[in-house]
């Protein structure tokens, strides 16, 4: 048999900029997805699965003092901020189009994660809260990297990512080879570009410096599985059940708390 493989062609001079890509991207999220309902924080859409924005600002509390400098990526219209303000923290929060965020009396500072931005934040944080980022970026080892050099000794991270590896990703994959949350339309409209299995996600976080403190999970994949047919909800529900987990309470969101570590 032959090995499979693909033709490659040169891609026409007239393909979309990455700029546009993106700036289209990020107007996706502003307007909601074309009117889609979003749940919010005193008034500010919430561009996470349902749940995470608490659970992440739990686990935050559980691990630093009152006025811990905190530094926000991805804050995305800065719900997320104000949460963390109203807890007590001194925040910063950062995103790559500033038109977005709202909070005014939360600092700011534009930055583009895809390139070298530690050197903003020569003063560091005592922790960074990075939910729902690093799957729209590039290289995300040199992201955890670069999140490091912010950090002291004992400085906290908390990150979050879609969970490839729940039943109705796995399922999906089998039927597609196209993970949940990763498909051609999350590419198009949220810039879901880098999947990362957990077992990837611990590996890149260990070697970038950091000691995994604990592991959690939000949300259920099966929410939206009607829309993927019936051949994907059989699937699921079949590794669901050799995985040992209740129906009725899966998790798709992955978050982290770390403790940044002496460099190797």
């Amino acid at each position: 048999a032959c090995a499979a493989g693909a033709t490659m062609t040169p891609m026409p001079a007239s393909k979309p900029s990455v700029t546009n890509q993106v700036s289209a991207r990020a107007e996706s999220f502003r307007t909601g997805f074309g009117g889609r309902p979003m749940r919010e924080y005193k008034g500010l859409p919430i561009y996470a699965a349902p749940g995470l924005h608490e659970a992440a600002a739990e686990m935050l509390c559980s691990a630093l003092a009152d006025q811990a400098r905190v530094l926000e990526f991805g804050a995305g219209s800065g719900a997320m901020s104000l949460r963390l303000a109203d807890l007590g923290f001194a925040v910063t929060a950062s995103d790559l189009f500033p038109e977005s965020f709202k909070p005014a009396h939360v600092p700011f500072v534009a930055a583009d994660l895809n390139g070298a931005f530690a050197a903003h934040w020569p003063q560091g944080f005592d922790a960074v809260m990075a939910l729902e980022i690093i799957e729209h970026l590039e290289n995300p080892r040199e992201v955890l990297r670069q999140i490091r050099a912010v950090l002291p000794l004992g400085g906290q991270l908390v990150l979050s990512t879609p969970n490839i590896a729940n039943p109705v990703s796995q399922a999906l994959f089998l039927r597609t080879g196209q993970f949940q949350w990763f498909r051609d339309a999350d590419y198009r409209e949220q810039g879901h570009i880098t999947p990362l299995s957990p077992w990837v996600l611990e590996k890149a976080l260990l070697e970038a410096g950091f000691t995994i403190r604990a592991e959690r999970a939000v949300s259920n994949p099966f929410r939206r599985v009607r829309k993927l047919g019936w051949g994907v909800r059989l699937l699921a529900r079949g590794f669901a059940v050799l995985g040992g987990l209740p129906p009725g309470g899966l998790e798709i969101e992955n978050f982290n708390l770390t403790d940044a570590k002496q460099w190797a």
